[in-house]
């Protein structure tokens, strides 16, 4: 994955770590030390580790070894591989399992890797890499990458750390950079299909778990309200004892509820057309207090 950052890393110190991204990065990093201690896929040696569980085409689709399209997502081929990974991870990942939780997030995680993978195998089924491993989280992670830009098209990332450029170009960027090495026969150990099929798994996911969303615009208002209704409850009063309670659940005649339904509705609103780091001390107030009801 290439070098890329916020350009206001606010939204990240301020929601500390999610506990998705916390365990994908635990058990990345876990997996790389024991790589490290074997020494496993040191250039083109192909370590035990790499061999048993790396995605290998041939093995994994004609021989049905299926847990590889999941395993392979965390071996790495070297400290930059997964260093750059891992920062895309926790950079992006943070904002997006913010939003939809952990088990969403997890989910979304895994289909872009498989997705990465069986792209990859089955361009590379016949080829001559059809019994040579490919490694890494990249697939999964430019998933992520595609989901950010599409959740907050407006925020603004740095590419390799100088460039700055909204998330919704950055991903059409990243995307054509993709195509056009996997066109031209480009490879240089880069797997330029599994990053594709990321992206494109987790499009085609988005798109089926939430019709009315849109490419590069963004979700729209039936994601918000389905945040909302299923996230998230609005905080009121209660009744007092004995005291009659009318249908909006408030007592009668008591003070109006302190969170309503249209607050969290702009605020969401908000998050969507510019990103967490939009939001000021109250807004992310508003938001805390209802999610705990």
């Amino acid at each position: 994955m290439r070098s890329y950052r916020t350009l206001d890393a606010g939204p990240f110190g301020g929601m500390g770590m999610t506990p998705g991204v916390k365990a994908l990065l635990i058990v990345n990093l876990a997996v790389f030390v024991i790589q490290t201690i074997m020494h496993d896929y040191s250039g083109r040696e192909i370590g035990a580790l790499t061999g048993l569980f790396g995605f290998i085409p041939g093995q994994a689709i004609i021989g049905l070894e299926v847990w590889r399209f999941v395993t392979y997502m965390f071996l790495h081929g070297g400290l930059g591989h997964i260093l750059f990974n891992m920062l895309g991870l926790w950079m992006f990942g943070t904002q997006i399992e913010a939003r939809w939780g952990r088990g969403p997030f997890l989910l979304y995680y895994l289909v872009c890797g498989i997705g990465g993978a069986l792209t990859y195998g089955l361009f590379k089924l016949f080829g001559m890499d059809a019994f040579t491993p490919m490694v890494g989280a990249s697939g999964a992670v430019y998933g992520i990458l595609l989901a950010y830009g599409m959740m907050f098209p407006e925020a603004i990332i740095l590419i390799g750390l100088i460039v700055p450029m909204k998330a919704k170009y950055a991903v059409v960027l990243f995307g054509l950079i993709e195509l056009l090495s996997t066109a031209s026969g480009g490879g240089g150990g880069v797997a330029h299909l599994a990053h594709l099929g990321g992206m494109a798994s987790g499009f085609l996911f988005l798109r089926l778990t939430i019709p009315s969303l849109r490419a590069g615009t963004g979700l729209k208002n039936p994601w918000r309200q389905w945040r909302g209704k299923r996230r998230l409850r609005v905080v009121r009063p209660e009744a007092g004892a004995g005291g009659p309670r009318p249908v909006d659940g408030r007592p009668a005649g008591g003070p109006p509820p302190s969170i309503d339904r249209a607050q969290v509705d702009a605020i969401l609103d908000k998050i969507s057309r510019e990103g967490l780091q939009s939001l000021t001390t109250q807004e992310q107030e508003i938001l805390r207090r209802a999610g705990r009801r």
